[in-house]
């Protein structure tokens, strides 16, 4: 390969991982800052009524915290935007002002109320700090955490009456009191433990890891319906996780008042019923918003219905039925191409009850008993090699030419591209359950921009490979560049590449192999563990002997035969490229009027992804005839 594309490929590395990681973009003191902001606004919403009543200050002592924290609110964020960890927002700037203004002159308690809240929204949407759990947090662990830190000031029943809370001025929230606990919502909870109250006797505990803060956030929600309550178990819910971390009983009230909050803050889920019942809650909003030609607002259902619902748990459809997984699929997808094509009556009512019934097939699936350790070992090991072996056959391309050429400092900088990408991998593991959280749109376009990305490189790739399938060229080829190939940078691009295309393959893969262990069954992991380290044996028995086999091979054919690999990984991730970018709501789909699918060689019926893929071939097909001609010559 030339220089200029290893300059691009080391390029495109560096720009994927600083857009990778462009959430964790603020430092901890601006975090810390953020976290204030937003508490803060909780504090001034829910308080202010005990500072002001009909505008005159009924507590003057209430009354001086609400213009402090108000200011202060304005200071963290005038410094959060010195600091370029958030852009000036000028609405943001004159609802604060607004905000300062309304206390300052002891304005009514709902027009704050209103101020505030409209703020917090505004920095929650920036996405700057995380702002739910990775999971549903453990009532248990949360029990544990509160009798042993915070039982001795707010009581064991949670009732601020604890022996060391007697004197404290302010005294231990009273979290049995169901009028304050109304405006409390978990995410509250867990910034006032995280950063503690200044000039009051409640701490940050800071040697809490986060985790444990959300199972206490969530655990003392339930004292406010009485101790006989504590920790009853699993029960259906209908909203996700993430409206319940960050939105008070109030809130939830005031979205849907038939919501059950009792069930919902003393319970955990039922095992997937949330993303199910997710699911048909946003498809039954598309529907009713397409029958009443709402076209806006029934794509934006139908797109969130798959994102919020679905995608979380594809990754353990597809290991326990792949059949269902892309039946589910293409039924989500198949309600999205219904709302653009102007549908009468019953169509809508035939496309939508395919998605219903795809969903309670999805939900029987998922409710079904617990995975043994060898059925979780089996899933594990067909996910692994169905992963590994577009990368798997991608890199075994480059090491049969490299062995071929005896370029062995090449080779190694091939390992240490894959080795590289394996490791993130197994880094990955240990946050599989962020990345289960990680926004979906932005998962299924990163994905979709790595393989579109492998789609140039392996064309380029297969048809450098193609012009040193003829025996002269090939000569030519051994004597004027293998010296120049070794003695340049061009091994950093080989070593890029390497880790690109498994890397990719890495991160699905944590995605599917975790939600394998979501089950909570120690077995699970046990499984997991015998499946990697099966499939892992399995794959490297399979390589080592393939480059056996090429090593036997003439070298015009090991390249011809590489290019055949290649190409054909090209199309095929041209086809995956575009539909991940399409799951992901950033293009349209428009469906081929047959219903063709082939997953396994990246075929989907939509009209994107069909042109993408015959631009592709058609590439193939030009470039061959160019690359023949050039040999003919030759």
């Amino acid at each position: 390969m030339t220089g200029k594309l290893t300059k691009t490929i080391t390029t495109f590395i560096l720009l994927f991982f600083i857009a990778l990681n462009s959430s964790f973009a603020i430092s901890d003191s601006e975090s810390t800052k953020v976290r204030m902001l937003i508490n803060l606004m909780d504090y001034i919403a829910k308080d202010y009524k005990m500072a002001v009543s009909n505008g005159a200050i009924v507590n003057e002592f209430e009354f001086g915290e609400m213009t402090e924290f108000s200011g202060n609110a304005s200071k963290f964020y005038k410094e959060l935007v010195i600091s370029n960890a958030i852009k000036e927002d000028y609405d943001i700037v004159k609802e604060l002002d607004n905000l300062q203004s309304l206390i300052q002159s002891r304005g009514n308690v709902t027009e704050v109320k209103v101020s505030a809240d409209h703020v917090k929204q505004a920095i929650i949407s920036l996405d700057l700090v995380s702002l739910v759990p990775a999971s549903w947090p453990n009532f248990s662990n949360g029990k544990s955490i509160f009798e042993a830190e915070c039982a001795s000031c707010h009581g064991q029943a949670g009732n601020g009456r604890g022996s060391a809370g007697v004197g404290l001025s302010p005294s231990p929230t009273n979290f049995t009191d169901t009028d304050i606990m109304q405006g409390i919502s978990p995410l509250q909870a867990f910034n006032t433990i995280t950063l503690g109250i200044e000039g009051t006797s409640m701490r940050a505990f800071t040697e809490l890891s986060s985790e444990e803060i959300w199972d206490l956030s969530f655990y003392i929600m339930h004292f406010q319906f009485g101790t006989q309550n504590d920790l009853v178990g699993t029960s259906k819910h209908e909203i996700e996780l993430e409206q319940l971390a960050i939105m008070s009983n109030e809130e939830l009230i005031a979205e849907n008042p038939a919501l059950d909050i009792q069930k919902l803050r003393t319970t955990n889920p039922s095992k997937n019923d949330d993303h199910i019942a997710i699911a048909k809650d946003l498809l039954n909003a598309s529907e009713e918003a397409l029958r009443k030609g709402e076209l806006d607002r029934a794509t934006t259902s139908a797109l969130e219905a798959y994102l919020k619902g679905v995608e979380p748990i594809e990754p353990r459809i597809k290991a326990s039925d792949n059949k269902l997984f892309e039946e589910l699929e293409s039924a989500m997808l198949g309600v999205r191409t219904l709302i653009k094509s102007n549908p009468n009556e019953q169509e809508i009512t035939d496309g939508f009850a395919k998605a219903y019934a795809a969903l309670d097939e999805a939900e029987i699936l998922l409710g079904e008993a617990v995975r043994g350790m060898l059925m979780t070992a089996a899933l594990t090991f067909s996910i692994l090699i169905r992963e590994a072996l577009e990368a798997f056959f991608v890199i075994l391309a480059i090491l049969s030419i490299l062995q071929s050429v005896n370029a062995k400092t090449a080779i190694r900088y091939v390992h240490g591209g894959w080795i590289t990408a394996l490791i993130f991998g197994l880094i990955g593991w240990f946050f599989a359950g962020y990345l289960m959280n990680w926004d979906a749109q932005s998962r299924e376009l990163m994905e979709g921009v790595i393989a579109l990305f492998a789609v140039s490189v392996l064309l380029y790739l297969g048809f450098w490979m193609h012009g040193k399938s003829n025996a002269i060229k090939w000569k030519a080829f051994v004597e004027d560049r293998v010296k120049g190939l070794l003695s340049k940078n061009n091994m950093i691009g080989l070593a890029s590449f390497s880790f690109l295309v498994v890397f990719r393959e890495a991160f699905e893969s944590v995605i599917f192999v975790s939600s394998l262990t979501l089950d909570g069954n120690p077995d699970s992991n046990i499984g997991v563990l015998i499946g990697a380290i099966v499939s892992a044996v399995v794959l490297f028995g399979f390589a080592w002997s393939m480059l056996k086999w090429f090593k036997k091979m003439p070298i015009t054919k090991v390249f011809l035969y590489s290019t055949y690999v290649v190409l054909a990984l090209a199309f095929i991730l041209a086809g995956q490229g575009i539909h991940a970018i399409q799951e992901g709501g950033y293009l349209d789909i428009s469906s081929f009027p047959l219903n063709i699918k082939w997953t396994l060689i990246g075929l989907y019926p939509t009209y994107e992804t069909i042109l993408t893929q015959l631009v592709v071939f058609g590439l193939i097909v030009l470039l061959w005839k160019v690359s023949a001609r050039k040999l003919v010559k030759s």
